[in-house]
């Protein structure tokens, strides 16, 4: 991946935080015009009554429009819903000319109801448009555009309330609205996130499911919903305590208006200042859901620290708090929690959660303050305050528990998008392994089974001739032990063959000549059956003899295959040293054997520290070299692959080698479509498989691998003139001592 961004990417960016500053603007100056208008013709008490009535309204807008986005699809539906907006602010701007006290209820009931249906189908398309890890990259420029929006909204409410009158901000919004849904039709026409999106939608589409069934089938949505529900019962009561004590030191409705404005102003302004110091930072150093956790936190101290300092003062500093927190840091890690939910589930929730929830909040928080508002003014104020820590400090907990659901929707994501890739063999991603499922030179099933029964290779008639002078020479009266070490040690590949195969199983003696038989190109893949019939007997002996240095490089690498057969502990740890070997390829093959063995015996103990820790060996290696290490035992053709060979070209053995040791911590399937993903031009399944590696691995392993992911440039022709294989032998990780001894002993074979 290049660090370059492409142009459409840049344009979608700014075109969306141009649209959430319109929009974040409209909603500011439509809550001071609405709370100025409805609390100069209605006592303070009737704003339960209304805010109840709001909240019925949006919940029964969220589930109309939930169906028309699921149907036909946020970009559809939300624009045309800004214009009529709109045009509806504009006939009640009128309306309020003559009758302001209806004219209040209305723009009350329209901009707490419409306005945050609005919000979410914005969101929504932002979400669809962009895959989770270019949604991080780019939420910050979008919420600093949503902030300056509020900060202009604020000010235009207050100066317009200076110089003429409310009503004005009426039309003026009503314009703001206009140019949102004109911003938001230039992404009808966006780029290859967008459509892979849609795409991906479109195969769930057929479904009937409804969002509520949604909620109860998959709980990180559901615990979702739980934050925002809590998060507004909190900040209704809160705000509730905050607006009784601005009443009271405020009389008329140009000293309301103007106030309201100036405090949304000022939150606006403190929102920018921790949206652009704060929220990046804490993404990436605390994480999306513990970012998310960061509200109710300081909602739950802040009420602590206000109990003592009722008034207008305190209050209104945890109002402000509430309302900075939510729109910087809650907002950015609520939307990049979205982000791998699937499109038809999202579509089918979103506005639900967005809305719904939030919505619900409201009529909870206005049932208690209904409950609570016959009380003494003093005492009410406490216990609303109170409660508002004590629902704070359960959605911290919540908070807390939405990493693991995070997790576990990147990696649906990644499988639901890997079935569309295709593999070699046509099947699902869930239903192959990670790694190859055969070695070369060893038949596997074969080699656990009997070799005499038909099931291994039919024998030549120079086979059977060997065989036959074998069974008749003198030597055939010796200890049968004995008789099989002459025949291995002939020189004879025929006769070799031949007591290979006749031979079941072989003890220490003989395992140590078959051992040394491995490095015989001509009767390596014989010498592999046999021990592998006996490898649970011998396991020490070939761990020793792979880990041995001195030992001929051929045998070293093709003894991890034969262990591969092994799913015992002793086998596992003996590979796992072989992690640490200084050749590539012994490496490399024990990386497969243990994949192998924690595929068939996943309830083998497996420290993810001793994996990490060879990870982080493989990346300490120099870049140059990363791209030039090969294998010499390569798959044959045919076998299953990682990756197919059409993706071969764009990564190296190094890159392979590493993913298959994180296959033996991470799950799978989701880790191999996520490699797939580097190597694709599907952005979307680029960006998706970056988010989830980065999620999953520990920050000093990502940092450590972070540079190779993001270079993916292709690899050279595996064909080269013998020079640069020299010479790629001599910048290898093994001394060159050992590459020189290497060299005189294939030189003294010849």
């Amino acid at each position: 991946m290049r660090s370059t961004v492409p142009a459409s990417a840049t344009a979608a960016v700014a075109t969306a935080a141009a649209c959430a500053f319109s929009l974040i603007a409209t909603q500011v100056a439509g809550k001071a015009t609405r709370d100025a208008l409805f609390l100069t013709n209605f006592n303070v008490a009737s704003l339960p009554l209304v805010l109840i009535a709001s909240a019925a309204l949006s919940i029964v807008g969220v589930l109309v429009s939930t169906r028309a986005m699921a149907k036909r699809g946020p970009l559809r539906v939300i624009p045309p819903l800004f214009f009529a907006s709109g045009i509806l602010l504009v006939l009640e701007w009128l309306l309020a000319t003559r009758s302001p006290r209806p004219a209040a209820c209305l723009v009350y009931l329209h901009i707490a109801g419409l306005t945050s249906i609005l919000i979410s189908g914005f969101w929504s398309i932002i979400n669809e448009h962009f895959d989770p890890r270019s949604a991080r990259k780019s939420i910050g420029r979008i919420v600093g555009g949503a902030t300056l929006g509020g900060l202009f909204g604020g000010l235009l409410a207050e100066r317009v309330a200076a110089y003429a009158s409310v009503l004005w901000v009426l039309p003026l919004i009503a314009m703001l609205q206009i140019a949102s849904g004109i911003l938001l039709l230039r992404f009808r026409s966006g780029g290859s996130g967008l459509t892979t999106t849609e795409e991906h939608a479109h195969q769930n589409e057929t479904s009937h499911e409804s969002g509520f069934r949604v909620l109860m089938r998959v709980g990180y949505l559901r615990n979702l919903a739980l934050i925002v529900l809590l998060g507004n019962v909190v900040a209704t009561m809160v705000d509730f305590v905050f607006k009784v004590q601005a009443t009271q030191t405020f009389t008329s409705g140009a000293e309301l208006t103007r106030f309201f404005a100036v405090f949304y102003t000022v939150v606006s302004v403190m929102t920018l200042l921790v949206q652009t110091g704060m929220t990046r930072l804490l993404l990436e150093s605390i994480g999306i859901a513990n970012t998310l956790a960061v509200r109710p936190a300081v909602m739950a101290i802040g009420g602590l620290v206000t109990l003592p300092t009722m008034g207008l003062i305190g209050p209104g500093i945890l109002r402000a708090v509430d309302a900075v927190v939510q729109s910087s840091l809650f907002r950015s890690g609520y939307e990049l929690l979205f982000t791998p939910v699937a499109p038809a589930d999202k579509r089918r929730t979103k506005a639900i959660i967005d809305v719904g929830a939030d919505r619900m909040g409201d009529i909870v928080g206005g049932a208690i303050i209904r409950l609570v508002i016959f009380l003494p003014i003093a005492l009410a104020d406490n216990i609303l305050v109170i409660l508002a820590v004590v629902l704070s400090a359960i959605g911290f907990w919540i908070a807390r528990a939405l990493r693991r659901g995070y997790i576990r929707a990147l990696e649906t994501n990644l499988v639901n998008r890997g079935d569309a890739l295709g593999t070699p063999e046509n099947r699902p991603v869930g239903m192959r392994t990670m790694m190859m499922e055969s070695f070369t030179g060893i038949d596997l099933p074969v080699a656990l089974g009997d070799l005499g029964t038909g099931d291994a290779a039919p024998v030549t008639t120079d086979e059977a001739r060997a065989t036959s002078t074998t069974q008749t020479h003198p030597l055939s009266t010796l200890d049968p032990e004995v008789s099989s070490l002459i025949a291995l040690r002939s020189g004879d590949a025929n006769r070799v063959r031949s007591e290979l195969r006749r031979t079941r199983t072989v003890g220490p003696v003989l395992a140590a000549q078959v051992i040394t038989l491995l490095a015989w190109d001509d009767v390596s893949s014989w010498a592999s059956r046999t021990l592998a019939k006996s490898a649970p007997a011998i396991t020490g002996q070939l761990i020793d003899r792979m880990l041995d240095g001195h030992e001929d490089f051929a045998v070293r690498r093709r003894i991890p295959r034969i262990l591969a057969t092994c799913n015992t502990s002793r086998a596992q740890e003996g590979l796992l040293t072989a992690l640490a070997d200084p050749r590539f390829e012994v490496r490399f093959q024990a990386a497969r054997a243990l994949a192998r063995i924690h595929q068939q015996a996943p309830s083998l103990a497996l420290s993810s520290d001793v994996v990490y820790a060879a990870v982080q060996r493989e990346t300490r290696v120099d870049p140059t070299l990363w791209h030039e290490q090969r294998i010499i035992d390569a798959p044959e053709e045919g076998e299953p692959q990682l990756i197919d060979g059409s993706l071969q070209t764009r990564t190296s053995r190094s890159l392979e080698h590493v993913f298959t040791i994180l296959s033996l911590v991470l799950p799978r399937a989701p880790l191999q479509v996520a490699f797939k993903g580097l190597l694709t031009s599907d952005p979307g399944l680029r960006g998706t498989g970056l988010e989830y590696l980065e999620s999953v691995l520990p920050k000093d392993i990502w940092k450590a691998l972070q540079p190779f992911l993001d270079d993916t440039r292709p690899r050279t022709d595996a064909t080269r003139p013998g020079t640069e294989v020299l010479d790629e032998l001599m910048r290898s990780s093994q001394s060159i001592e050992l590459n020189l001894e290497e060299i005189r002993k294939q030189l003294r074979d010849e």
